[in-house]
């Protein structure tokens, strides 16, 4: 059922998608708010296995440094190199391909290469900023405003470990996408039911209506659950593989969406965590790893069995994807012809009582960024005080 009994507005103006100002407000607002889901741990068990990659515009390296997971500022604090590229690797030492300078997990340096040219060296001043960690089941997440506390609440967190737990679920899918539009169009995309019989008839199947939805409005976030599900053939089968492979099956769907930009969809069969960031002005990036269920069964044919249940998944989420993908920048088409067309900037936008999740997106959002502004100001009045 739904909570909303009229439609609703939409709170963030067009200018929101468009402006380049507004852009970089957000981005550092992101930054901020909350913690960024960066890599998972396939392909991090051994010291000196890495990954690379680039969080709002902050380059990053998650390293495993002795069993310990760190991370730190990929870039040299010599003269600005970068370390190592994006992706991943492994590497005996954390070194600078430029003069050698290396690096422990805690940022400082351990050897600089003819270090006499340097009396005096300050370590504390000269070294790599260190970035906090949380594992949660496979997913790593980095707090780029540097604060050493838990990625949110324990409902949802217990929720994503539960299903990415590496004793019960396997990495099938990593999958990094650019989109032409504003970072919040994805987003409000994936809140809502409504588009599917346009957009994702041949894949999702049809909005499964309000009798059988449930819509929680959380202080953290919004939940989505179904237990509705076509009777197809493809369905059937799905089902009858998961009960032999892993001896159970349920029909229950939900979608999780943790304020501002992470979010997950979990089935029994398959897990996908996500995380939409700015690139630049009405350009995007989606992160998404996927996982699916490790067979009970023992042998050759479950193993199989489990791998090609992967691949499959794995594919029906790059066509869902793709499918969205196709729609974002006509919306951001629109967008950038509203704010021609209207130089008020009062969105003409609505939604419906099945897009009451979106709505919830805007009233958080628009309530950070007014507190960030309060808070700007106040410091700029600070400083002119002084």
């Amino acid at each position: 059922m739904y909570h909303a009994t009229t439609s609703q507005p939409a709170l963030l103006p067009s200018n929101w998608y468009t402006d380049s100002t507004i852009h970089r407000r957000e981005a550092a607002a992101l930054g901020r708010a909350g913690w960024q889901l960066v890599t998972t741990t396939t392909g991090l068990s051994k010291p000196g296995d890495y990954q690379a990659m680039d969080r709002l515009g902050v380059p990053l390296i998650v390293r495993n440094h002795d069993g310990e997971l760190v991370a730190l500022r990929n870039v040299c604090a010599h003269r600005q190199c970068q370390l190592v590229t994006e992706g991943g690797g492994h590497a005996k030492d954390l070194k600078c391909p430029y003069h050698g300078w290396q690096y422990g997990g805690d940022g400082r340096t351990r050897k600089i290469p003819a270090a006499k040219n340097f009396p005096h060296f300050d370590r504390e001043r000269y070294r790599l900023n260190r970035y906090p960690v949380q594992v949660v089941g496979q997913l790593v997440f980095v707090n780029l405003a540097g604060e050493a506390t838990t990625p949110g609440d324990d409902d949802w967190v217990g929720d994503f470990a539960a299903k990415t737990d590496a004793k019960l679920w396997q990495q099938v899918l990593h999958e990094e996408l650019e989109y032409s539009c504003d970072w919040k169009i994805p987003i409000e995309g994936s809140l809502e039911s409504y588009h599917l019989s346009e957009v994702h008839s041949q894949t999702f199947g049809n909005d499964p209506g309000e009798n059988e939805s449930t819509h929680e409005l959380l202080s953290w976030g919004t939940r989505f659950r179904t237990d509705a599900r076509d009777d197809s053939f493809l369905a059937r089968m799905e089902e009858r593989v998961m009960r032999w492979l892993v001896g159970e099956f349920g029909p229950h769907y939900q979608h999780v969406h943790v304020f501002p930009n992470i979010m997950a969809s979990f089935t029994d069969t398959m897990s996908l965590v996500y995380q939409i960031t700015p690139t630049g002005t009405s350009k995007s990036k989606i992160t998404v790893f996927g996982f699916t269920r490790r067979p009970k069964r023992s042998g050759i044919i479950a193993g199989r069995v489990a791998s090609g249940l992967g691949r499959s998944a794995a594919s029906m989420a790059r066509k869902v994807l793709d499918e969205d993908a196709a729609i974002f920048p006509l919306v951001q088409a629109g967008m950038n012809s509203a704010c021609l067309d209207d130089t008020s900037q009062q969105t003409g936008r609505i939604f419906g009582r099945c897009e009451e999740r979106l709505h919830a997106f805007h009233v958080h959002w628009s309530s950070l960024m007014n507190s960030e502004r309060v808070s700007s100001k106040e410091a700029t009045l600070e400083d002119h005080h002084e």
